[in-house]
């Protein structure tokens, strides 16, 4: 299991950092074209760069829900902490409810999704039916990562295993 939440972290890492470096290269050449006379840039440049910001940072989610680094509350992690069953205590609910938030998203993106059906976006040739897709695909794979990160937390049987 740990191997399966260090892969799904190194691949949500690349392909979220892929994703921000289409967004600032598409940016860099629409400004450098609006330099160029009868040019003028992209139509889209604006649109495209909102969308891919959103899914990179959705699809870090899944490598962030599946290594457990999400926000804490330190003060509670400091006073159970010290009590390996409280340790547990933590790691449970704050995944428990971490899986609830994104099983929220993934029905609300699917709502979304599927009602929304006219092709208000000015890039070619998409609907923002299928532009707000990621929100259940990226909905449920964090669910997974969360899972998982649950499961890697809860049978970790050292002590020494904590996060950095």
């Amino acid at each position: 299991m740990k191997k399966l939440q260090q892969t799904m972290d190194k691949i949500t890492t690349l392909i979220s950092s892929i994703l921000c470096a289409a967004m600032m290269i598409i940016l860099f050449a629409n400004v450098v074209l609006r330099l160029i006379p009868n040019v003028g840039g992209f139509k889209w440049y604006m649109e495209s760069s909102q969308y891919l910001n959103v899914w990179s940072m959705l699809i870090a989610c899944i490598g962030i829900n599946a290594m457990g680094t999400n926000l804490r509350v330190e003060v509670v992690d400091s006073i159970f902490g010290k009590i390996a069953l409280g340790k547990k205590l933590v790691v449970l609910i704050r995944d428990v409810f971490i899986i609830l938030f994104y099983a929220l998203v993934t029905y609300s993106g699917w709502q979304l999704c599927t009602r929304a059906k006219q092709a208000v976006s000015t890039m070619p040739q998409f609907t923002m039916g299928q532009v707000y897709t990621i929100f259940p695909i990226a909905g449920v794979i964090c669910i997974l990562g969360a899972v998982v990160n649950l499961i890697v937390e809860l049978t970790e049987k050292s002590e020494g295993g904590d996060k950095e």
